[in-house]
């Protein structure tokens, strides 16, 4: 095999969720099993689902003639991919869900007392501990429409001008920080963010 032709991830998982889909599933089915896991004594599991999905607007309905094959095809390509992403973060959303509602469950002394009678119920609420943070990080996060207009049309590419970079990067910390998810997880971890000075590197920080 003298050359590999590689295409983008994409086709296959564009925000990179399938693995952790995976890693969730196998730890949840090994506790139901009664196996001891290496994450048996996490607290939370954090996960950050950056999704740069952006759909720019086209001119097809200002025109009597239909747009070209060439088109249809990319935007065709796009569709499956874009409900893909979108049903793995849903997922990771329901697994969150159901893991704090069986928590819950656990919890209470009538259930607990029920379990240890019926096996089967015992088996039902015997899920991972963790708690389960999905971070959401995507354009329509964004609050404010100029910068969602402008990030929007930014083109799939391995380069891109230096304006567009700072944007980027600068939406990014706005939708962490205002994600509901990543306030409740410092309000439950009693962190705070703080911005580092210049000389002392780029980037927020979580503090204690």
């Amino acid at each position: 095999r003298p050359y590999l032709h590689l295409v983008d991830g994409g086709v296959s998982d564009n925000v990179g969720m399938r693995s952790v889909l995976d890693a969730l599933e196998i730890l949840e089915a090994l506790h139901d099993a009664g196996q001891a896991t290496p994450l048996d004594h996490a607290r939370r599991i954090i996960v950050f689902v950056v999704n740069s999905l952006s759909k720019p607007p086209t001119d097809w309905d200002t025109r009597e003639e239909p747009p070209n094959p060439v088109s249809i095809l990319l935007k065709s390509a796009g569709v499956p991919i874009d409900h893909f992403s979108y049903e793995s973060i849903e997922l990771l959303r329901d697994t969150a869900a159901r893991w704090n509602s069986i928590r819950r469950l656990r919890s209470m002394p009538a259930a607990a007392a029920a379990a240890a009678k019926d096996p089967a119920l015992e088996a039902a609420l015997r899920t991972p501990d963790a708690e389960i943070y999905a971070i959401d990080v995507s354009f329509a996060a964004l609050a404010d429409p100029a910068e969602f207009d402008y990030l929007n049309r930014q083109p799939t590419s391995f380069v891109l001008p230096d304006e567009a970079v700072d944007r980027l990067r600068a939406a990014a910390g706005t939708i962490i920080m205002a994600s509901p998810e990543f306030q409740r997880l410092l309000k439950d971890t009693g962190l705070r963010v703080r911005y580092d000075t210049p000389s002392a590197g780029p980037g927020p920080r979580a503090l204690p």
